[in-house]
């Protein structure tokens, strides 16, 4: 029955089901998984002088005269209550059927808020009897999204209603009892009626605890079957692991590789070479190297006879991968053949790659999201390696595995990720990471500066400049806003041209810019051509140009540590000493503590942890993701002990013997979850 529409449901009708769409909810199970964001305390009431008047009140008082209607067509209800030591005024909107049913002389509770234009005037609050409302106190009022045309009452009732089109094999249970007597779970049908209606911060409590331990429970026990189902997966695709090939493309580099490099090629040359299909991240800081590491990888790949694929998320990195690999593999006596496939090619430019492909006249072929199109075909597609993978979803990286069979995938990520996260983000997959930076790379300087020291600033980047060096200058917006005072970087660009030579060469980029035009523009600027490039986050990605060797944040505040680091990155590529200036316009002592982490730390994943604490999980990759996972109610940044007893759940299933009937409905039920939600797994 929970799969029955809501236009089922007894008041639904076009237009309620219209908004209850807007809210993703379609179905009876949808309208019931919509759980409280919130919940109010009924609470004892209070007199009127002891209340909070910013904060909602509880008020036991009497109506000391009939009910009126004022204002436009007479749609405000007004009267006066006393809790007989003061007197205050009270108004209701579009509710002139209150004048029938709220008699003078009789007390009522009244829960609401005092009126911001005046402070002895409650605004349209909820009126109870005396009786109704003894009974509620100590339990809780759940508070839900909403969207326009459904009010927090509507969405109550929508949902009291909803449980009467459910049964208790709706909410079977699925876990084992010695799972649920472990962790002292609450019945999962309890679990879900309590929750829209609880009774006691302690039924709260262990509701919550109980839902959050399914969504963890379902999602970890999920990418373990899919692992396991991997690592079961023989692959035809056996890599070589051959050392005169290492060392033929080792040969290349103009640098000795660090240990935590040839470590992590060692750890994926031996899943490639294994018979089993090789799924696996590599983690590193920014500057740490990944790039050279996917690249020898790829020629393995292609000195094994297979084609090796690399997807970014920008046509700039797309561009400077095709560019930087080129040059290496170009120096080898019989270089690879190698490609790219980005968004703005002309379409005959596409059908030429598109052939070759197929015909596997390219051996690797960078590319954007232009590589996930069915035209796109393989000879024999054996490794494929995306780019930060947070900027793409799970079912965009099988999208492009699936081009070939038994597809080798490497993942990786320079946003450091604490460990948690990690596993909720990267569950399939085994984890590598490159713990150090290349040999003779300088730390990089930091400065927290205000306003005031912003001329000594521009005198530094002068310096940097007058050595022959480049630098980036970032501000958070494209142009002047009224609400926001923020530096941006058109009236920006003109602000500084007086502060810098007549020779100094300054060019903008954001992101409205066509994108032929920001090409254009990060091409001069790594040709030398621009000394000062004033810039969004455009510039955040993977871009690489030695040469500069200061980067200047204003209005720093405004962004998360993770994107602050992520900026910093694009300074401190080559062996001369680089600096980072962020520039503080707030003097709030969050501004202040923040930056203070930025600026005495290079370190990536101390940084992304103190990130999530301070900031939240919308903030880790510097944006704001809604929809972040699909999970109903857990957070996986408050809920680490749930987390935990989850995982340790997991592996108490599979070590002990729960019954192969038992295990099979267990897992037919996770199963049937993650093809319902991991595809919408989208960081």
């Amino acid at each position: 029955m929970i799969d029955l529409s809501v236009k089922n449901i007894k008041g639904v009708g076009a237009k309620t089901a219209e908004y209850l769409e807007k809210l993703d909810i379609k179905t009876v199970k949808d309208l019931l998984k919509h759980y409280p964001i919130r919940y109010l305390e009924y609470k004892a009431p209070t007199k009127i002088s002891e209340v909070n008047k910013d904060e909602e009140v509880v008020i036991k008082a009497t109506i000391t005269k009939n009910i009126s209607l004022t204002g436009p067509n007479r749609k405000i209800a007004a009267t006066k209550i006393t809790d007989y030591i003061d007197l205050i005024d009270v108004i209701w909107y579009n509710s002139s059927y209150l004048r029938a049913t709220l008699k003078q002389g009789e007390s009522y509770i009244f829960v609401g808020k005092f009126s911001r234009r005046s402070k002895n005037t409650l605004e349209h609050p909820t009126v109870y009897t005396i009786d109704e409302y003894e009974k509620k106190i100590g339990s809780f009022k759940p508070v839900y999204a909403l969207t326009a045309g459904i009010n927090n009452n509507a969405m109550e009732k929508l949902i009291k209603s909803a449980f009467e089109y459910t049964d208790d094999k709706d909410f079977e249970e699925y876990l084992p009892e010695s799972i649920r007597k472990e962790f002292s779970l609450k019945d999962r049908n309890k679990a879900i009626r309590n929750i829209h209606d609880p009774i006691s911060k302690s039924s709260l409590f262990e509701s919550k605890k109980r839902l959050a331990f399914d969504d963890f429970f379902r999602f970890l026990y999920g990418m373990k079957l899919l692992k396991n189902k991997r690592l079961r997966v023989k692959s035809k695709n056996i890599v070589s692991k051959e050392i005169k090939y290492l060392e033929e493309i080792k040969s290349t580099l103009p640098f000795k590789l660090t240990d935590s490099q040839n470590n992590v090629i060692e750890e994926i040359l031996n899943d490639m070479s294994s018979g089993v299909v090789t799924n696996r991240l590599i983690q590193g800081d920014v500057g740490s190297g990944k790039t050279v590491v996917a690249l020898i990888c790829l020629y393995m790949a292609v000195k094994s006879g297979f084609q090796g694929v690399v997807m970014v998320p920008t046509e700039v990195l797309a561009k400077q991968h095709f560019k930087s690999m080129s040059e290496t593999l170009g120096k080898l006596k019989n270089p690879p053949k190698i490609g790219i496939l980005t968004g703005s090619m002309t379409k005959k430019e596409h059908l030429a790659v598109y052939e070759k492909m197929e015909a596997g006249e390219i051996d690797i072929v960078v590319g954007t999201h232009a590589l996930l199109v069915e035209d796109v075909k393989f000879k024999n597609l054996g490794l494929v390696v995306t780019d930060e993978q947070h900027r793409f979803g799970v079912r965009q990286r099988t999208t492009l595995s699936d081009k070939g069979e038994d597809v080798h995938v490497l993942v990786m990520s320079a946003t450091p990720i604490p460990r948690t996260l990690a596993i909720i983000l990267y569950g399939d997959l085994d984890i590598s990471t490159i713990e150090t930076k290349p040999v003779g790379r300088l730390p990089i300087k930091n400065a927290v500066i205000t306003e005031n020291d912003r001329e000594k600033a521009y005198r530094h980047i002068s310096l940097e400049i007058g050595k022959g060096h480049q630098a980036y200058i970032i501000c958070p917006m494209v142009e002047e806003s009224e609400n926001i005072e923020a530096e941006n970087v058109i009236e920006y660009s003109k602000k500084i041209e007086d502060k810098f030579s007549q020779n100094c060469k300054i060019e903008v980029l954001h992101g409205r810019l066509q994108q032929k035009e920001k090409d254009d523009i990060m091409s001069r600027y790594i040709n030398k051509e621009i000394d000062i490039l004033v810039s969004t986050t455009v510039i955040e990605v993977g871009v690489d140009v030695p040469n500069a060797t200061v980067i200047m944040i204003e209005n720093a505040e405004r962004f998360g540590l993770a994107t602050l680091h992520q900026l910093r990155g694009r300074v401190g590529r080559s062996e001369l000493q680089s600096y980072a200036i962020f520039v503080r316009t707030s003097n709030s002592n969050i501004a202040k503590k923040r930056l203070e982490i930025i600026g005495n730390s290079n370190d990536g994943f101390y940084i992304a942890s103190r990130d999530l604490v301070l900031r939240g999980p919308g903030e880790l990759f510097g944006l704001a993701q809604s929809g972040e996972l699909d999970f109903g109610i857990a957070d996986i940044y408050n809920d680490n002990d749930i987390f935990e007893m989850a995982k340790n759940a997991v592996d108490m299933v599979q070590s002990e013997n729960i019954g192969e009937e038992e295990s099979k409905k267990l897992e037919e039920r996770i199963n049937n979850y993650m093809d319902l939600h991991y595809k919408k797994l989208a960081l």
